[in-house]
């Protein structure tokens, strides 16, 4: 089974609410599935993205199986990173330059993309909207707001530890010539 395969079986067993079979038809027109996760850190090829999303997954179920219901969970991880869809470009030569079309921010625009086709809890949006954490442009520039999201919601840490596991395994295994 091919990553792409596990992420759409998860995704269909996993995620039953109310269009999410228009937001994964949705995946399947973009990129998505062949995208990389980065420029130039973890996932930096094709199929980084899919990679790094089911490893997130991974992480979140393994290592927090209570934050959240398993969709809750699955919809965090699987879909935290859809703002990456149709935004990098291949360079000649290799790698990739980012090509924002739709320049929202990184975690609100994976927030409004997923809401345009299914609702989401309070505590998702949170979640997906901080999962960079310290990381997020909001947070270093000072903003109060990403520790008062924790406060609300276990799932809002847990999201952005598992995705910050994901993507330092990825990097060592990358760094190793492992992936």
């Amino acid at each position: 089974m091919t990553n792409a395969e596990r992420f759409k079986a998860i995704y269909t067993t996993q995620i039953e609410r109310a269009g999410a079979p228009e937001l994964l038809a949705w995946l399947e027109s973009t990129d998505f599935f062949t995208a990389p996760a980065s420029t130039k850190y973890h996932g930096a090829r094709p199929g980084g993205l899919v990679d790094h999303s089911l490893n997130v997954y991974d992480e979140l179920i393994s290592r927090v199986p209570s934050a959240g219901t398993a969709e809750s969970r699955a919809v965090c991880a699987l879909l935290h990173d859809i703002c990456k869809a149709d935004y990098y470009e291949p360079l000649n030569g290799g790698g990739y330059q980012v090509k924002d079309r739709f320049p929202f921010g990184h975690g609100e625009k994976s927030v409004l993309l997923i809401s345009r086709f299914m609702p989401l809890t309070d505590e998702e949006a949170l979640a997906i909207r901080w999962h960079m954490g310290a990381y997020d442009e909001a947070a270093r520039g000072g903003s109060r707001t990403l520790s008062a999201a924790m406060a609300a919601s276990p799932l809002v840490y847990e999201l952005h530890a598992a995705d910050m596991r994901a993507t330092q395994r990825e990097q060592r295994e990358e760094n190793r010539g492992l992936s």
